[in-house]
This record gives structure tokens, C-alpha cells and sequence, in this order.
């Protein structure tokens, strides 16, 4: 004997429900780019002495790409960086927290 598999059958549609929707465009926000996009806005609102964390899960290069490119959407001026002590753990301030700003550099 033959082996028939069942396909499931839904309810009958109207072709008018069909006519009104849209269909929605493009993709939807990362909800890890939209916490990003609060912490890059509190930042950028806060004090300059102020340095916020953010734990992330996952690869560290995948976090400052998405770190980078919501900073970069919303237009702020802050800025991302990591320390070797803190593993896992990206940190926004609204001033540079990397030891090589402010010094001369020799050409030649």
C-alpha cells in the first residue's frame, strides 16, 4: 500500500482581508540594538564624567559592530571602549577612554 501524507487545509479567507492588509516591510529592530540605543541616549544626556557598562553575551567583536552602528544611526557623540580587566563588558562614556588620546605623534 501507498504511503499518503495529509497537508493541512485552513480556514477559507476573504478576498477582501486580504486586499486591506499590508504587508509589513523591511525587518524588525534587534531588541539588543534597541537596549543600545536607550544606554547610547542616556549616555549621551548624562554627565561627562560618567562611564556606563554593558555586559554583552556573545562574541566581543559582534558587540562593538552593533555598539558602533547604533551610536553611529542616532548621530551621538560617545564613545565605545573596552579594557583586558573587564572581559565581556563594553563601555560608553561621552569622552574618549583610550590612553593614546592627546599625544603627539612624530612623522618621519
Amino acid at each position: 500500500m501507498a504511503a499518503f501524507k495529509t497537508i493541512k487545509v485552513g480556514k477559507p479567507l476573504n478576498l477582501d482581508d486580504l486586499k486591506k492588509k499590508s504587508t509589513p516591510r523591511g525587518h524588525r529592530a534587534n531588541p539588543r540594538d534597541e537596549d543600545l540605543l536607550r544606554l547610547v541616549n542616556e549616555v549621551s544626556v548624562g554627565a561627562a564624567s560618567q562611564v556606563l557598562p554593558w555586559h554583552y553575551d556573545g562574541k566581543a567583536a559582534t558587540a562593538r559592530a552593533a555598539a558602533t552602528k547604533v551610536i553611529k544611526s542616532s548621530e551621538a557623540k560617545v564613545y565605545v571602549s573596552s579594557r583586558p580587566d573587564m572581559p565581556g563588558v563594553l563601555l560608553f562614556s561621552r569622552v574618549p577612554l583610550t590612553g593614546r588620546q592627546g599625544k603627539n605623534k612624530i612623522h618621519g
